[in-house]
């Protein structure tokens, strides 16, 4: 396989300049010498070698590299759906939410996190960081967004934006495991603008699961206008004018989980347990599995030096004849 070290465009436009020169300067030492054609052919084959080593073959080789700790996501949906209250009876589902993620921290002590909430936009609420008590107060400030303002979500509204931290995080912490848990119920609401799929993020993510919220039965929400929640009504559906009710998509959800390569699990109460790595291997598990591929310069490399031989060996006796012509 091929891989680029260099821009296509810096390829092609030595390809073409350098090529281009060689055979107008051919062309205008041709009358004073016989085997100038030989010079530039020669000339003309460092270029294309030069250049091949911009695009050079290379090879798979799998890393053994150690890996050190974890850089664990979090995922929520911050709709307002979260706040039905169908969770473990009759309870909000942003409370299964916020006891899921104190699990996993508890599970996976001493790691870096990071959060990203979505609703009608998909952004990142907690930069990746060793610091516990971050985590915490972003789990105690989590809210659904304003009733009123909101316009919708899809459970895939995130990706784009997590594939861009996956990816600057495998660069800063090669080493380190990427697990990611979304929380959702998985209901579509509002516009879908065609946002990408989790397969788009299958190569970043080494574990975690996809969490789900909510009952087929549904159940009533409260509206979020930024003042006491005790003191809300509830949302009510402008078609039906009566409570509107909200249900959990598992199709969507499951279909997520697929995509990303990792499990779904329904939650339905703060007791049930969540499966991750164990800590106790963190430091010691290799990366099988993970694989990168190396350039193969030295072929390009060893036919620069036997042409680069062979110019200064064609040179010198010109050289030497200018010398004592003087």
């Amino acid at each position: 396989m091929m891989m680029w070290l260099w821009p296509k465009w810096a390829v092609a436009a030595l390809l073409v300049g350098g090529l281009g020169a060689c055979f107008a300067l051919w062309r205008t030492t041709r009358g004073d010498n016989s085997k100038a054609w030989v010079d530039w052919t020669r000339r003309a084959l460092m270029i294309v070698v030069v250049a091949s080593m911009g695009m050079t073959p290379s090879v798979e080789v799998k890393q053994t590299s150690v890996v050190r700790g974890a850089n664990v996501y979090f995922v929520v949906d911050v709709t307002g759906s979260m706040v039905a209250e169908d969770y473990n009876g009759s309870h909000p589902r942003m409370d299964g939410v916020r006891a899921d993620i104190r699990r996993i921290q508890r599970q996976i002590p001493g790691a870096r996190y990071s959060a990203f909430v979505f609703g009608s936009e998909a952004t990142r609420a907690l930069p990746l960081t060793t610091d516990g008590t971050a985590l915490e107060s972003f789990v105690q400030t989590l809210s659904s967004e304003n009733t009123y303002q909101s316009e919708g979500s899809s459970v895939r509204r995130p990706v784009e934006a997590l594939r861009r931290e996956l990816e600057r995080s495998r660069r800063s912490h090669p080493e380190a495991l990427q697990l990611v848990y979304v929380l959702s119920d998985g209901e579509p609401r509002g516009r879908d603008s065609g946002e990408k799929g989790y397969s788009e993020v299958h190569d970043l993510i080494d574990g975690g699961a996809v969490l789900g919220y909510g009952t087929s039965q549904g159940g009533r929400m409260k509206e979020n206008l930024g003042g006491d929640p005790a003191k809300s009504g509830y949302i009510v559906d402008p078609k039906t004018k009566s409570e509107a009710i909200s249900r959990i998509d598992e199709g969507q959800l499951k279909k997520a989980a697929k995509e990303a390569g990792v499990g779904y699990v329904h939650r339905t109460s703060p007791d049930q347990g969540i499966t991750t790595p164990d800590v106790d291997t963190l430091k010691q598990r290799s990366a099988k599995g993970r694989t990168r591929r190396n350039p193969m310069i030295w072929p390009a490399g060893t036919a620069l030096v036997v042409l680069l031989a062979w110019e200064i060996a064609a040179l010198t006796p010109r050289i030497r004849l200018r010398v004592r012509g003087r």
